[in-house]
């Protein structure tokens, strides 16, 4: 183990490969205890360690740029670069962001949360190397179904023509959260099997070595190699090598060795972009993770009896299973729900990957095709897909029934996963609905809806990442037609009304249900309801303000017109709240029971208007 004061990395350049197997089983053991005692990454983490360690023996993450894509996969390079003392309080209040962040180390050299970033930033760095002209290596580690996004691909046509020279780590595990789907994949699927080819590369270069002419044949070679690469079998050394960009590989990431070998060439090799082709196994070291990478994924403690609306939304759509819908997913079958209707009605669901923006525009085709199309994807994903959104569904008034899951603020992954901003991004485009049910049997209820019923118009169902104590048969023995208007939770003879948006709406009953007020469910911020627009227009005297969401372009912004002047807002702030748990933003936020109470004692006490 390195000094105090050394960052780890440093120490592994002195070790010999025995040593370097118990400090990847040391690693994997703290990553293991820290995240499945708390929360966090765990399959991917367990799945790169011996690559982060070959990784750091060859290039220095001070001295060379290394961005990791997602970066959900990065506890080992934070281990390495000297936090390991503070990766108890990872994804904790004040402590270690549980992805890279610029801020948190001079080693995070990009920070990532979504997937598919870092090849566009290598770029970015390559350009900006050539004008200051220095010369350091440039490394993009890329894995978990990245490599298909969108911007993966456009960054890697855009290589060879900026004469960017990239050592990309392509990070096979033949998994994204769920598993891999798409061409990209099946090919490198189909290339990682085939040892035949790996064991022609090793007879080639021992026949070069043994000859006594191997400089002669060294041209013929090279072209038999070709042959293996380009017409024997399927590979994606032709993909890569078209777009300008040498391929290497597959080479086996947990052999420490074998991987320093690859390294040091790539390291070295200065013509061109390169690729190396690494196969890890995702979860590695731990039985139960190896066999089930996608429940383990994320690790987080969850509140023991309730049922979250993402399971919710599974059993509702697995309920209409007969009626003519498609569901969407971005590699989040599980995170959503829908491998519930997946697993029953496989044909009901399609996984396009992490491809949020093409999600969108296909179920837009589909709609005008006739079939009523369900868009799953987290609110902070959905954010990739703003141009489609506009573009492609809202412009042609399409029917597609979007349900953003994890809309609001949602715990310790943090402000790149804060569902916070959907309201704002929604609102301003013409021809949507957006709902916000103010519970698990309101979610169903507008599911249900919309599928029974049909749409007329695009619309969201925003939901948090949250769920409650109910059984599933309940709520779907009590499933009725609904539509988007507001109710009353509790009604007053008085001026003073409290608009809750959705479920925080729970919360703010709960704080404010014993004071002498009108309580206001509202269930949808566009349309908004005129029936209650009136009746605060002639009736309120203060009106108070609640959605979990940005302020800036939220529902609130609709309420300041109105014509009255004490009008109080809270929300999400205009700044990004950090990782910490659910529990604690909404405390932040002036969410939380406690504090919806306190502000408010505060505000009439300051005020001096009749609350009880």
């Amino acid at each position: 183990m390195a000094s105090p004061n050394t960052p780890l990395y440093k120490a592994l350049k002195n070790m010999g490969y025995k040593e370097l197997e118990e400090i990847a089983h040391e690693i994997r053991e703290y990553i293991f205890n820290v995240v499945y005692n708390n929360n966090g990454h765990l399959a991917s983490n367990l799945g790169v360690v011996e690559l982060t360690i070959a990784l750091y023996r060859i290039f220095d993450p001070l001295e060379d740029v290394i961005i990791w894509d997602t970066s959900h996969q990065s506890y080992v390079h934070k281990l390495l670069t000297g936090r390991w003392k503070d990766f108890k309080t990872i994804r904790k209040k004040g402590g270690l962001s549980g992805y890279t962040n610029i801020y948190e180390s001079p080693a995070d050299r990009f920070g990532a949360g979504h997937a598919g970033t870092s090849i566009a930033a290598s770029v970015g760095y390559a350009l900006s190397d050539k004008i200051k002209n220095r010369k350091r290596n440039i490394v993009t580690v890329i894995g978990d179904g990245a490599l298909g996004c969108g911007m993966a691909l456009e960054s890697l046509n855009q290589l060879n023509y900026q004469d960017a020279k990239v050592k990309i780590v392509l990070n096979d595990n033949n998994m994204a959260i769920s598993k891999n789907v798409g061409a990209i994949s099946r090919l490198l699927n189909n290339f990682r099997i085939k040892k035949e080819y790996t064991q022609a590369k090793e007879i080639l270069k021992s026949s070069l070595e043994d000859s006594s002419v191997g400089k002669d044949v060294e041209s013929v070679l090279k072209k038999v190699r070709n042959a293996l690469k380009y017409s024997i079998y399927d590979t994606p050394a032709s993909l890569f090598e078209e777009l300008g960009i040498k391929y290497y590989g597959p080479v086996d990431g947990h052999d420490i060795k074998k991987m320093e070998e690859f390294l040091g060439f790539i390291k070295d090799y200065d013509e061109k972009s390169v690729i190396l082709h690494v196969v890890t196994t995702k979860g590695k070291g731990f039985e139960e993770t190896e066999k089930s990478p996608t429940k383990f994924h994320g690790v987080s403690k969850k509140e023991v009896n309730k049922v979250s609306y993402s399971k919710i939304v599974g059993h509702t759509l697995s309920h209409l299973k007969d009626y003519e819908f498609l569901a969407f997913t971005g590699a989040m079958a599980d995170g959503t729900g829908l491998n519930i209707l997946q697993d029953i009605c496989p044909d009901k669901v399609i996984d396009m990957g992490i491809t949020e923006p093409s999600i969108v525009t296909t179920a837009s085709a589909l709609s005008l095709g006739g079939v009523l199309p369900v868009v799953d994807i987290y609110s902070t994903f959905m954010q990739r897909a703003f141009d489609s959104l506009i573009h492609d569904v809202a412009l042609q008034k399409t029917p597609v029934l979007f349900l953003l899951d994890r809309a609001g603020l949602v715990g310790e992954d943090g402000p790149t996963h804060q569902g916070v901003f959907d309201i704002s991004y929604t609102r301003l485009i013409p021809n949507v609905e957006i709902w916000t049910p103010l519970n698990a049997q309101d979610l169903a209820n507008m599911i249900y809806t919309s599928v029974i019923n049909g749409l007329k118009k695009p619309r969201f169902i925003r939901f948090p990442r949250d769920g409650e104590k109910i059984e599933i048969q309940d709520i779907l023995d009590n499933l009725q037609i609904v539509d988007g208007e507001w109710k009353y939770l509790k009604m007053a003879d008085s001026g003073i009304y409290a608009l809750a948006v959705g479920t925080i709406s729970q919360n703010v009953y709960e704080a404010l249900k014993d004071y002498n007020i009108n309580i206001i469910g509202v269930r949808s911020v566009k349309p908004l309801n005129e029936y209650f627009l009136e009746i605060l227009e002639q009736r309120a005297e203060y009106i108070f303000v609640y959605e979990e969401g940005s302020l800036k372009g939220g529902f609130n912004e609709d309420i300041f017109k109105l014509r009255i002047k004490k009008i109080y807002s809270f929300g999400v702030k205009d700044e990004f709240v950090s990782h910490a748990t659910r529990e604690e933003q909404l405390e932040e936020c002036g969410l939380s029971i406690e504090t919806i109470r306190d502000n408010f004692e505060k505000i009439v006490s300051k005020v001096k208007i009749q609350s009880s």
